[in-house]
């Protein structure tokens, strides 16, 4: 029986939670996992161009899947691919590499390693069977300063309600901001 091969898609959002899923169900299903960064080249004649920003994080997340599964010892391949149609190359890459299936993750809270349009038309015309990973919403935690307050009260051995009195409660950002940049047509 040959081994089985799953095709690990990128265009967008270097997550490692998501790397780490897909490597570690790889491991347990004793899978090759066939990594595919797919960084789009704009059809436009007047375009500039491959952004520098999509480059990077393609090696970005190549690098990081090569560190995650050399950890776990998953067999991989990598490839980098610069296409201006991203759906057709994923189709391409499944049949010429021969993968079983295609990996998706997917988060409530932001796209996770392909945009959401394309994670759409995977699900509406899957090119094979599909692993999907659905990311656990992240826990809301208090701000940093209140759990390190927690814990020095607790290690001083000191009740709750000694707590000084906060007059106003800090506000806490997100912590990534996704930049889109809009076309003027």
């Amino acid at each position: 029986m040959e081994p089985r091969r799953w095709l690990l898609p990128f265009t967008y959002g270097v997550n490692m939670q998501a790397i780490d899923s897909a490597v570690r169900l790889a491991e347990s299903g004793e899978v090759t996992l066939v990594v595919a960064s797919l960084v789009s080249v704009p059809q436009e004649a007047r375009s500039r161009g491959v952004r520098l920003e999509h480059i990077q994080q393609s090696k970005d997340f190549l690098e990081a899947v090569k560190w995650k599964a050399a950890r776990f010892e998953i067999p991989t391949e990598r490839y980098e691919v610069f296409t201006a149609d991203v759906m057709q190359s994923i189709a391409t890459l499944t049949r010429d590499l021969h993968c079983d299936s295609i990996v998706l993750v997917t988060s409530r809270e932001e796209d996770v390693l392909l945009q959401a349009h394309e994670v759409k038309c995977l699900l509406m015309e899957p090119h094979a069977s599909l692993v999907l990973i659905r990311l656990p919403a992240p826990e809301h935690r208090a701000p940093l300063g209140a759990r390190l307050q927690t814990w020095l009260y607790g290690l001083l051995g000191l009740r709750e309600d000694t707590r000084p009195v906060e007059e106003e409660q800090a506000v806490e950002g997100p912590s990534w901001i996704r930049m889109e940049e809009h076309h003027r047509g």
